[in-house]
């Protein structure tokens, strides 16, 4: 046996195989953090065999012995199997990662550990000067709120909701003291693509928050607009954090992360949609005119990166102009804000819409195949068909009342008509009285 049982371990539960739940937190943004440790370094939780990979010398500590036997045997790395309240005889270590968090640590074996007392066990094998990274998933976070609701699946055991649990990281770093820094995870805590620090607030950050979810996901409702409005809010709806914390700022030791713009960077899309929430048309037309007249043109606006002074940096290849203003025009509508285009009737009329007011006439067709719409988008396009309708039964109400009016009087009309000029029946109707009159006088001539 090439793994070691601590006490507490499941016999034939695996959080690897992703059969009882979302499997291990997994995904190249994570592969940073493994990256920075140093020292003798625990990995507790469990975590995709991909990131390990790299990690040599390393203790990697699971709860169930399906997964201890696919771990172990590398060179290397000692593999333990148990409840992390059994973890307290292993340490000191330099490094402790748990970037899936504190809630798959426990086992059905074992008496449960609140939250607290299971970040206690870590904090007791940490070596003074060590660094901890912790996972923390935000149950406000926006793939919950716009995830459809589903079944429950087996890791959905534990407890009700812990009181000792920190409701964010803001009070998770009060707790551990010391040096730390805050990293926010889209588009979901288990298979992140974008890692920020919670103090990123540019352009790129949009762009790369905006670029982390699927266009197909199975949600109720576009998860963008409420991403891009938690990144300039703080990320206060990020699906999860990464705390990184250290006794002292000599000690911590972080992941790099793609470098910030100068300050003030936005996405054109960002702009755009500022200036048209504010109706200024004026703005929107010069910002419309700067992009589809500059080397930017026909890479989407979500992935133009716009300064204070005008500059424009584009993160995307160029594509063709229509395709990107139908895109810009797609994601405005999708925004949820009132646009100062009332009368427009869909993606490709806004797109000839924006076009015009850039002075472009681009080949604008109309739409494509779209995206499947989630839950929330089909309700609102099916209460604006059902506006649409009522308005159009109204109006063909109120038309077919006129044609009814009019009808009664041109009927009228031809009537009077006919009596004045005594044309058509009304030349029939004389010619019947002129008879009958010429009977009478006849009839009253002596014999």
């Amino acid at each position: 046996m090439t793994y070691r049982l601590i006490g507490g371990e499941m016999l034939v539960w695996s959080d690897l195989d992703g059969a009882h739940g979302p499997g291990p937190v997994r995904g190249a943004a994570l592969a940073p953090f493994l990256a920075a440790a140093r020292g003798r370094t625990l990995v507790a939780g469990p975590h995709d065999s991909a990131l390990l990979t790299g990690l040599t010398g390393a203790t990697v500590l699971v709860r169930g012995v399906p997964d201890a036997e696919r771990l172990a045997g590398r060179p290397g790395r000692t593999v333990l199997c148990g409840s992390v309240a059994k973890l307290a005889a292993e340490g000191p270590f330099d490094t402790v990662i748990a970037l899936d968090g504190l809630e798959r640590l426990g086992t059905a074996e074992h008496d449960e550990l609140s939250w607290a007392q299971k970040l206690d066990v870590l904090r007791g094998v940490l070596a003074p000067g060590g660094v901890l990274m912790l996972g923390l998933e935000n149950p406000l976070g926006v793939h919950r709120l716009v995830a459809p609701p589903g079944p429950l699946s087996d890791s959905d055991w534990t407890p009700a909701w812990d009181e000792t649990r920190p409701a964010g990281p803001g009070p998770l770093t009060g707790a551990l003291g010391g040096a730390s820094r805050v990293y926010a995870l889209y588009p979901d805590p288990v298979r992140p693509r974008v890692v920020l620090e919670t103090t990123r607030d540019d352009g790129a950050a949009e762009a790369a928050v905006a670029g982390a979810f699927d266009e197909d996901a199975d949600v109720l409702t576009d998860p963008v607009p409420p991403a891009l409005a938690s990144l300039r809010q703080g990320h206060v709806l990020a699906p999860a954090f990464i705390v990184v914390a250290a006794r002292a700022e000599a000690d911590l030791v972080a992941p790099a992360t793609a470098p910030a713009l100068a300050p003030g960077t936005r996405t054109l899309l960002s702009r755009i949609a500022g200036a048209a929430a504010r109706r200024d048309l004026p703005a929107v037309r010069d910002l419309l005119r700067a992009w589809l007249d500059g080397p930017a043109a026909g890479v989407p606006a979500g992935q133009v990166l716009t300064g204070p002074d005008g500059t424009s940096t584009a993160l995307a290849p160029a594509g063709e102009v229509a395709a990107a203003l139908r895109d810009l025009a797609d994601r405005l509508l999708r925004a949820g804000h009132a646009l100062p285009w009332p009368g427009v009737t869909g993606v490709a009329d806004l797109a000839r819409t924006l076009a015009g007011m850039a002075g472009r006439e681009p080949a604008v067709g109309e739409e494509p195949e779209r995206r499947v719409l989630p839950f929330a988008e089909l309700r609102a396009d099916r209460d604006r068909l059902t506006r649409e309708l009522a308005e159009a039964r109204a109006q063909a109400a109120f038309l077919e009342g006129e044609l009814t009016a009019r009808e009664a009087d041109l009927r009228l009309a031809r009537r009077t008509v006919e009596l004045l000029s005594g044309t058509g029946p009304a030349r029939a109707g004389q010619a019947f009285v002129g008879g009958v009159r010429a009977a009478r006088r006849l009839l009253r001539r002596p014999g």
